[in-house]
C-alpha cells in the first residue's frame, strides 16, 4: 500500500461489511511500530497500514451494536456532479436506543450504511436480495437549524446495476474524521503546512539535547516565578514552568520537554501557571488535549488561574479582557459552561457580529448615545406629534426611558468589546475614556433618578428652557447643575470615542472568526481540532503544550506538530495511566497504543516530575506511590494534617476497605461482550444508602464516584441508580467507567471489579495502568 496512493475515506467506502468484519483483514499489513525510525518517511508510513486497521476495528464495533445506531429513512437522492458523490433528502431521524439521552446531529466524516432495507444486526446485510453500500457524510445541509440532508460519497459503482433506487435507510455507524485528518498528516498532504523542523527531530530523538541556552533572561524568569509562588506552588512545579519559560526564551532550538504529573500533583495548575507566563511573554501558543472533555476541563481551569493572577491588575474597574484566549471546537460535544462562553469561538464570533453590525453596531450605538444628549428634546416633540393621546408621557419619564433603552445597549456592546477584543486593539486613552464614559453614565442614570428634580427643570438641561429661567429650588438647581455637567462631558467623551475607535465594522462571521484567531495569543483544542488552523490565516505559533499527552496516539499529534513556525513542544501527562484506546488487537499488538510521551520515555529521555500529591488521603496514596511510581510521590501537607479526613470519621468503613462478596455471579448481558455482576450492583446501591444516611447528619458537601471497568456493570449502575440523589443538595453521585474517569477525581469512590469466578480472573488488573486510575481518584475513602 503506498502512501497518499488512496485517500483513507476511499479505502472505508470500498469494504464489504465481511471485509470489515474481518478481524484479520490486515494483519499481515500492520507490523510493530518501532521506537526508533530510519527517516521521516518511515516514521510516517509506519502509522499507515495500523491507522486503516483501527479504523476497520471500530466501524467493526459500531456494526454489532447496530440495532442501537440512529436510522433515516431516505426521501429523494441524486448525483452530485462527480461520480460517486449524492444530494440525498432524509426523514427525521430516530435516535436510537443508544442515543436516547442525546440528540443525533450529522457531521462531516460520517459513516453510514445505506440499505435497502431496515436492519436489526449486522447479519441482515448478508440476507439475500439486500442491497447495501458504505457512504461518508462531506457536507450537512441545515433548513433552519434542521438536518435536512446531506451530501454523500459513496464508492462509483453504485449507480452500475440500479443499486442506487434500491435503496431506502440510512444507519449511522461512526464518525472517522479524526483518522482522516491522521491520514492527511501522514501523507505529506499538500493542504496542511509543511513544517517538519519537530517532527524531524523526533525520528530519532537520541540526539535531541535538552540544551540550556546561554542567552536566557534569568530576571525575567524571577519576576515570573514571584508571581507563581503567590498562588502556592510548590518547587517542583516552579521548576517545571521555569524550565519551559528558559526554553522559550532560548530563541534558536527546538526544545521538547516533558512534565510528569502523577494524580493529584497538581498538573492541570502547573499547565495554566506556563500559559500564563507565556501569554505574558506575548508567545503565540496552542494547547492541546485528546478529548473534548479534557480541553475543556484545562481551559476551565487556566480561566481561573488567569483571574486569579489579573484580580489587582485590572485597570479602573473594566471587565478582564479576554481576547487573547479562545476555545474552539464542535459545540455539540463540548460543555460550554457561561464561563467559558467568554472565550469559545462560536459565542465570541456571534457577539462581535452585533458589535460589529453596520446597522446597530458600536458605531450606531455611540452615535445613538450622542443622539440622546442633543436631540432628546426634538424627540419628544415628535413623540408628542404622533402620539396625541390626552395624557401625553412628560419629558422626564420619557427621558428616563430612553436614557435606560440607549445606555444599557452601548454599556452591553462596550463590555462585550471589551472582553472579546485583546486589550492592544484600544489606545491607552481608550480605555481611560471608555471608563470614565462608563462611571459619568452611571451617574446620569442616578442623577435622572433623584426626587427633586422636576420635568420643567431636566427640560432645563436637555435644550427646552435656560436654567436661568427655571422657577426651581436651590437643590434642583444643584441637579441640574450636576446633570448639565455630566451629559456636557459624556458628549466630548462620545465623540472623540467615535473619532478615535479603530473597530471593524460591516464584517461577516467568517471574518471576525478569522480576526479572533489572528489576534489570539492562547489557544485551545483537541489535537484534532487543530487541523483548522492549517486553513486559517493566522500568525505563526511558537510553542504546542499537549495535555494528558500519555493519551494520545502519537499519530494524532502530528496535525498539530506540523504547524507553521512551530518550535517548542510541552508533553504533559502521565505513562503510569492509561494509554490513548486502541479498540484493534492487531494494532494493540503493533504498539499503536504508545503515546510520543511513553515512547521518549522509553528511549530514556529525561521527564520533569512533580512530586507532591494533594488529592488522597495517605492511606490511599501508599499502595499506588510504592506500586507505580517507585515512592517517588510525596504527600502534600493538606492531606497529612489531622483535619483533612475529619468529616467522614463516623463511616462505617475507613479510608481504604475490601468488601468481600462470596454470592456474586458474573455474567454478559444478552449478545454484549461486557461483564456485570448484579449483587454488586445491589451491594453498591446499600453502600451509597449508607453513606448518605451519615451525610444527611453531617450537612457537610459530599461527592461519591462509582466506577467499574466494565461498560455493561456501569450501565446496570446507572439504571438502577436513576436520579434517587439528583434533588439533594450537596450530595453528588456520579458512575463512569475507569477509563471514563481518569483526571476526575470525589471524595469517595465505590469500586465495582465485578469479577467473580473460580480461576479467580479479575481481567482488568492485567492493564497495570487501568488499576492504577483506579486506585487514585479517591480523596478520602
Amino acid at each position: 500500500m503506498g502512501m497518499g496512493e488512496r485517500d483513507l475515506e476511499d479505502i472505508v467506502l470500498s469494504w464489504s461489511v465481511d471485509e470489515l468484519m474481518d478481524d484479520g483483514l490486515y494483519r499481515g499489513q500492520v507490523e510493530k511500530i518501532p521506537h526508533i525510525f530510519m527517516s521521516l518517511y518511515h516514521y510516517l508510513k509506519s502509522y499507515a497500514a495500523p491507522l486503516i486497521e483501527e479504523t476497520r476495528s471500530d466501524l467493526c464495533s459500531c456494526i454489532e451494536s447496530i440495532s442501537e445506531a440512529p436510522t433515516f429513512t431516505i426521501q429523494s437522492m441524486q448525483e452530485a456532479g462527480k461520480p460517486g458523490l449524492y444530494f440525498m433528502d432524509v426523514e427525521s431521524c430516530d435516535s436510537g436506543a443508544g442515543f436516547s439521552t442525546k440528540k443525533y446531529t450529522a457531521r462531516n466524516g460520517d459513516i453510514f450504511i445505506l440499505s435497502s432495507m431496515k436492519l436489526e444486526a449486522a447479519k441482515d446485510l448478508n440476507r439475500c436480495g439486500v442491497t447495501y453500500c458504505l457512504a461518508m457524510v462531506t457536507e450537512v445541509s441545515l433548513d433552519d437549524e434542521c438536518q435536512k440532508g446531506f451530501r454523500l460519497k459513496v464508492a462509483k459503482d453504485i449507480a452500475l446495476e440500479g443499486g442506487l433506487n434500491k435503496l431506502r435507510h440510512v444507519i449511522f455507524l461512526n464518525n472517522i474524521m479524526t483518522n482522516l485528518r491522521i491520514w492527511k498528516a501522514i501523507c505529506f498532504d499538500s493542504s496542511m503546512n509543511d513544517n517538519f523542523t519537530v517532527i524531524k527531530s523526533l525520528f530519532d530523538p537520541r540526539n535531541m539535547g535538552d540544551d540550556v541556552c546561554a542567552n536566557q533572561d534569568g530576571h525575567c524568569v524571577a519576576s515570573f516565578t514571584k508571581k507563581l509562588l503567590s498562588i502556592n506552588l510548590n518547587q517542583s512545579q516552579v521548576d517545571a514552568i521555569e524550565s519551559v519559560i528558559s526554553a522559550v526564551q532560548c530563541k534558536h532550538s527546538n526544545l521538547m520537554k516533558l512534565i510528569w504529573g502523577p494524580p493529584g500533583t497538581g498538573k492541570t495548575k502547573t499547565v495554566s501557571a506556563i500559559l500564563w507566563a507565556l501569554a505574558c511573554l506575548k508567545c503565540r501558543t496552542l494547547t492541546c488535549a485528546p478529548t473534548n472533555v479534557a480541553v475543556v476541563g484545562v481551559c476551565t481551569r487556566f480561566l481561573q488561574v488567569f483571574r486569579d493572577f489579573n484580580k489587582n491588575d485590572n485597570e479602573n474597574s473594566l471587565p478582564l479582557s479576554l481576547g487573547d484566549v479562545v476555545l474552539f471546537g464542535n459545540k455539540h460535544n463540548m460543555d460550554i459552561t457561561e464561563e467559558l462562553q467568554d472565550v469559545f469561538l462560536d459565542c465570541r464570533t456571534d457577539e462581535l457580529a452585533e458589535c460589529f453590525s453596520s446597522l446597530m453596531g458600536w458605531r450606531y450605538k455611540i452615535a445613538s448615545m450622542i443622539s440622546f444628549f442633543e436631540d432628546s428634546g426634538s424627540q419628544y416633540d415628535m413623540l408628542l406629534d404622533d402620539d396625541g393621546r390626552s395624557d401625553p408621557i412628560c419629558f422626564l419619564d420619557f427621558l428616563k426611558k430612553q436614557f435606560n433603552v440607549t445606555a444599557t445597549a452601548l454599556k452591553k456592546c462596550i463590555m462585550n468589546l471589551l472582553i472579546h477584543l485583546p486589550r492592544n486593539c484600544f489606545s491607552h486613552d481608550n480605555v481611560r475614556n471608555i471608563s470614565t464614559l462608563l462611571d459619568l453614565l452611571a451617574k446620569v442614570e442616578d442623577l435622572l433618578c433623584e426626587e427633586v428634580l422636576t420635568d420643567d427643570g431636566v427640560k432645563g438641561c436637555f435644550g427646552f428652557l435656560s436654567i436661568q429661567n427655571s422657577s426651581c429650588t436651590n437643590s434642583a438647581s444643584t441637579i441640574e447643575k450636576k446633570l448639565n455637567s455630566a451629559k456636557f462631558k459624556c458628549l466630548q467623551l462620545l465623540k472623540d470615542l467615535q473619532r478615535s475607535l479603530d473597530l471593524p465594522i460591516s464584517v461577516d462571521k467568517n471574518w471576525i472568526e478569522n480576526y479572533c484567531m489572528r489576534n489570539a495569543t492562547l489557544i485551545f483544542c483537541t489535537s484534532s481540532s487543530s487541523y483548522r488552523l492549517h486553513h486559517m490565516k493566522i500568525g505563526p505559533l511558537d510553542v504546542l503544550i499537549v495535555d494528558e499527552a500519555a493519551q494520545v496516539r502519537e499519530c494524532e499529534l502530528f496535525i498539530p506538530l506540523r504547524l507553521h513556525s512551530l518550535k517548542h513542544v510541552v508533553l504533559v501527562g502521565d505513562d503510569c495511566q492509561l494509554r490513548p484506546m486502541v479498540k484493534s488487537q492487531v494494532c494493540k499488538e503493533a504498539g499503536f497504543g504508545i503515546s510520543l510521551f511513553e515512547r521518549l520515555v522509553v528511549l530514556d529521555f529525561e521527564k520533569h516530575l512533580l512530586n507532591i500529591q494533594y488529592r488522597m488521603d495517605p492511606r490511599i496514596s501508599l499502595f499506588p506511590n510504592v506500586q507505580f511510581y517507585e515512592r517517588k510521590i510525596l504527600d502534600g501537607p493538606n492531606v497529612m494534617s489531622s483535619v483533612y479526613n475529619k468529616d467522614y470519621a463516623s463511616l462505617p468503613f475507613g479510608s481504604y476497605a475490601f468488601i468481600n462478596i462470596t454470592d456474586g455471579r458474573e455474567q454478559k448481558e444478552g449478545t454484549g461482550n461486557s461483564w456485570q455482576n448484579l449483587v454488586e450492583v445491589a451491594v453498591v446501591l446499600h453502600l451509597i444508602q449508607t453513606i448518605f444516611k451519615t451525610w444527611k447528619r453531617t450537612g457537610q458537601g459530599l461527592s461519591i464516584g462509582v466506577i467499574s471497568p466494565y461498560s455493561s456493570q456501569v450501565d446496570a449502575i446507572k439504571r438502577k441508580l436513576g436520579k434517587r440523589y439528583d434533588m439533594c443538595d450537596g450530595f453528588h453521585v456520579r458512575v463512569n467507567s475507569v477509563d471514563g474517569f481518569q483526571g476526575e477525581e470525589d471524595d469517595i469512590i465505590i469500586l465495582s471489579t465485578v469479577r467473580s469466578n473460580v480461576k479467580g480472573t479479575v481481567g482488568f488488573l492485567a492493564d497495570k495502568q487501568r488499576t492504577n486510575v483506579a486506585l487514585t481518584r479517591a480523596r478520602c475513602a
